[in-house]
This record gives C-alpha cells, structure tokens and sequence, in this order.
C-alpha cells in the first residue's frame, strides 16, 4: 500500500504508553487525531497494539506523507527507550507500506507553531487552536503533539514549494 496523491499527511506522536495519531487534509485541517494507550505489560505486547492500530489507520485513509517528532533524549532514559521502540516500530510500518516519512526536531515544531523554540505545552495548545480547526472534545498530550507535528510538516511543506517557485 504505497502513499496516495491525495496529501493526506499522518502526524505521529510516538510512545510506548501512549501513541498520538492525527491525519491531516492541508496545514489548517485536522480530519481525525486519536491515541493509542497501552497497557502495562511486555513491551513486545504493547509495541503490536501500537502497529495494529497503524496499519488499520493506514488501509483506512491511505496518507501521502508521514511526520514525527525526532526523538528527544530527555532525563529519563527509561521513558527514552520507550519512545524509540514505539519510534522503530511506527517507522518500520511506514516503510512496509512505502510511506515517506519526515522528521522534526521538537524545537522546529514549536517555532514553526509558536514563533518561540522552548514554548510550553500549553502555549502550542492554544496556538493550535488558534490556527486550526481542531476535532471536537478533548486531546490529550499526545494527540495535540500529533497534530502539531503534522501541521509543522504542512508548513514546513509549504514554505519548501515556495522557495522553489520563487514566490
């Protein structure tokens, strides 16, 4: 299942206990951003409900493009180790399906949202809820940090494509 032509872009947020998936029609579109929660248990086990839930979202909607957030090495290197196990997984899923993938720093997500390189959770929050129309009820972390990631490759997109047409 090769990416579409359809622009779609699937933003990632990955983690071992909780995985944010938001899909994106253009830089101010959200269509759907859900997570995924696993439970505690052999990694192995929680790794397969992360994937599963990936490829069901890609059969579903076919996405042209996938974003994430480069991993962040942190203070807690358990929750590092975490978060490159769901990373190796998603992006091996991504490959499978022949999905290009493009990463960002957590720093160019906020400067691309914010203007402001260390903004805090909750000013990318309002900013996206500024900037784009966000699915109704309430996001966790994880699923703003999706949609922040894919509305930064949106634009990120967009300002590559106008440097190349010279406008």
């Amino acid at each position: 299942m090769p990416g579409s032509a359809n622009g779609l872009i699937l933003g990632i947020d990955p983690g071992l206990a909780g995985t944010g998936f938001a899909l994106l029609s253009g830089p101010g579109t959200v269509l759907s951003s859900t997570t995924v929660i696993t439970k505690p248990g052999p990694d192995g086990a929680r790794l397969l409900a992360i994937t599963r839930h990936l490829r069901e979202l890609l059969t579903q909607s076919r996405p042209a493009e996938a974003s994430l957030e480069e991993l962040f090495m942190g203070r807690n290197a358990t929750s590092a180790i975490g978060v490159a196990q769901a990373r190796g997984a998603i992006l091996m899923v991504l490959e499978e399906c022949g999905i290009p993938v493009f990463e960002y720093k957590p720093a160019q997500v906020k400067i691309v949202l914010t203007g402001y390189g260390k903004a805090d959770k909750e000013q990318i929050a309002r900013m996206l809820a500024a900037q784009v129309k966000l699915p109704d009820g309430k996001l966790d972390t994880h699923a703003l940090d999706a949609i922040a990631i894919a509305v930064c490759h949106a634009r990120s997109r967009q300002f590559s494509r106008a440097a190349v047409l010279g406008v």
